[in-house]
């Protein structure tokens, strides 16, 4: 009797522990992180930052921007998993996924590398096809 007592006692030890370890494992996948930063802009002459960069969570609509500083703050907290987009004109998109010590990033966007296609023709004079008054 005290054997059959203690396997339920003993079950019920280990029952709880298990709930109580999903329990804390799953508020440790649902933290939520204040996400700061700079954003800088590297080109082959220099790295500077930029003013105006846009910062969106992948899939939706929310976003920021950087100030003169390159500094933004991202307006809601982030999930551990969630990933930014930084984008700025010239330069090439990052996608940064956020883990547990994004609080403070500094993103480096490289130049792209953009070329203009075709020759410009400036041997012909331009002419008004509007009638003369």
């Amino acid at each position: 009797m005290k054997t059959l007592l203690n396997i339920k006692k003993s079950t019920f030890v280990i029952g709880s522990f298990l709930v109580l370890f999903f329990c804390f494992s799953l508020s440790a996948n649902a933290q939520e992180i204040k996400v700061k930063g700079i954003v800088k802009g590297k080109s082959i002459e220099k790295t500077e930052l930029l003013n105006g960069a846009n910062i969106f969570l992948k899939g939706t609509k929310i976003g920021t921007t950087t100030n003169k500083k390159g500094e933004f703050s991202f307006p809601q907290k982030l999930k551990i998993g969630d990933i930014l987009v930084f984008s700025y004109l010239g330069f090439v998109k990052k996608r940064v996924k956020i883990t547990s010590n994004s609080n403070n990033l500094v993103i480096v966007l490289n130049e792209d590398d953009n070329q203009m296609l075709g020759a410009l023709n400036s041997n012909k004079r331009y002419v008004s096809k509007q009638p003369k008054q």
